[in-house]
């Protein structure tokens, strides 16, 4: 009886060992990389929050995003984008086929005044035309050809990669790992120094649901986090819904801003 009391305890302790194993970085990439490769359309919401280098103020964006995947593309995916600027209220719509980009800034004051539509060549200009907050807000970097998760477990990536770690959390009520990217220091100047990203990877699916970025740069500090929401995933999106007529000139912002409600946006 002995004995076999000792055998249970030996089994238990083995089994919580083993589980106890947090997830090694190389795995953990892997398997996102993995997760995101099944993914051929998507619709999701984005909130980020962002401290640059020489401003006191924190900008705060939301965006609703729908994307159609295409990896050869230099952009990784066309995408439908609609931006929530905070707190002046101003919102800016965003679209993109592949050879053509388009763009127009609005308020819900006057959905149905014309807004000028600026139209670009991309295929001519070799832009999108999307810059700054509205470029960082598309995850381009989880769904190009080589997503940032396959370029850190190349062997580039030690040289401008210290260490990465992992480790189990809890993030609003749902189970993560933890992805952990310590960047080097430079000893040159005009470098970002004491760089840390922080992936936070959900259990379930290994897909990412938030991102943090710490750094600093001539004594100023930069921050950022930034939280998506999976609406839809692989839901049918015909390729026509990105597809931009360049002919028209303006529009009434009505129309897309009730498209995006329906997300309670």
């Amino acid at each position: 009886m002995r004995k076999q009391y000792i055998l249970l305890i030996l089994i238990v302790l083995f089994v919580n060992s083993a589980y106890s194993q947090i997830i090694k970085p190389h795995t953990l990439l892997k398997r996102t990389d993995t997760s995101l490769n099944n993914i051929k359309t998507l619709v999701y919401k984005i909130n980020k929050k962002s401290k640059f280098f020489s401003d006191n103020d924190t900008l705060q964006n939301t965006a609703i995003c729908s994307l159609y995947i295409a990896p050869e593309n230099k952009m990784g995916a066309y995408h439908i984008l609609d931006i929530k600027q905070l707190p002046n209220e101003i919102y800016a719509h965003y679209q993109y086929d592949g050879e053509f980009s388009t763009e127009f800034l609005y308020r819900t004051d006057s959905l149905d005044y014309e807004r000028k539509v600026f139209t670009t060549n991309v295929l001519e200009k070799e832009t999108n035309s999307i810059g700054g907050i509205g470029y960082s807000l598309l995850l381009k970097d989880y769904f190009k050809k080589r997503n940032i998760f396959k370029q850190y477990r190349s062997p580039l990536a030690k040289i401008f990669i210290i260490d990465i770690t992992t480790e189990e959390s809890v993030y609003k009520k749902v189970p993560v790992y933890i992805l952990n990217v310590y960047g080097k220091d430079k000893p040159r100047a005009n470098r970002i120094n004491s760089s840390v990203e922080k992936y936070y990877i959900r259990k379930s699916d290994f897909l990412p649901i938030a991102y943090s970025f710490y750094g600093e740069f001539e004594g100023m500090k930069e921050t950022e986090f930034t939280e998506i929401e999976y609406l839809e995933i692989n839901p049918e999106i015909p390729l026509e819904t990105f597809k931009i007529d360049p002919a028209i000139k303006e529009v009434k912002p009505k129309l897309y801003f009730e498209e995006i409600q329906k997300y309670q946006f």
